[in-house]
């Protein structure tokens, strides 16, 4: 059984935090199947029995992994106290949102996890679970708080918030996955900007120059 995190020395969360950040670069660059727990001892060092101590199997590793990297995309779904107007508050997350996954570790874990489904698809429900659906319960939270005001321009906060997070990949996320390529800051805030605007009843701000960074 591997350890918690609260249950470790300061010592042992370093050791632990070693294991991850080398077992992430390993699993993102040759995917969950080609890399082994033998390994990834051999990149660490030491006694494999301190490798089995925090993570009994890969998947547990892996696992810990898609957690720390959805847990970004769900913290940029969060409104933050004070942020002001909904479609700014609304950018804010989706521009967060959107850079996370167009990070260099979101788009290795999205390849991954493609390229893995029908290999080991318990992972991959355990993957959408993690991530995708959190993340759009997450702003439908937010949606819903804002159907009372009238912000909203539909009543199904979950769909909304699924079809805003659609439209915020829209191509530029799949372009980046499939082709490499990346877009440059001024794309990535003017489809944002777009996606906000046909989700709101105040379209007033008309370029994505309106909104902050």
């Amino acid at each position: 059984m591997s350890q918690t995190p609260t249950a470790l020395t300061a010592r042992q969360r370093k050791k632990r935090e070693e294991i991850i950040e080398i077992a992430s670069e390993m699993f993102l660059r040759e995917g969950f199947g080609r890399t082994s727990m033998d390994q990834i001892h051999a990149r660490l060092g030491g006694s494999k029995r301190t490798l089995y101590s925090h993570f009994p199997n890969k998947e547990s590793l892996f696992h810990t992994i898609v957690e720390r990297i959805s847990g970004r995309v769900f913290a940029a779904l969060q409104p933050k106290p004070a942020e002001g107007a909904f479609e700014r508050a609304l950018f804010r997350m989706g521009y967060e949102y959107l850079s996370v996954l167009l990070s260099s570790e979101g788009i290795a874990l999205y390849r991954i996890m493609t390229a893995e489904a029908h290999h080991f698809p318990e992972l991959s429900r355990d993957f959408f679970e993690r991530g995708p659906a959190v993340a759009s319960k997450g702003l439908a939270h937010f949606f819903e708080a804002n159907q009372t005001v009238g912000n909203l321009v539909t009543s199904d906060a979950q769909t909304a918030a699924e079809q805003f997070l659609g439209a915020v990949r829209g191509d530029v996320h799949l372009s980046a996955v499939l082709a490499g390529k990346q877009p440059s800051q001024a794309v990535l805030r003017e489809k944002v900007a777009c996606a906000v605007r046909l989700f709101t009843r105040t379209p007033g701000i008309e370029e994505a120059s309106d909104f902050p960074a």
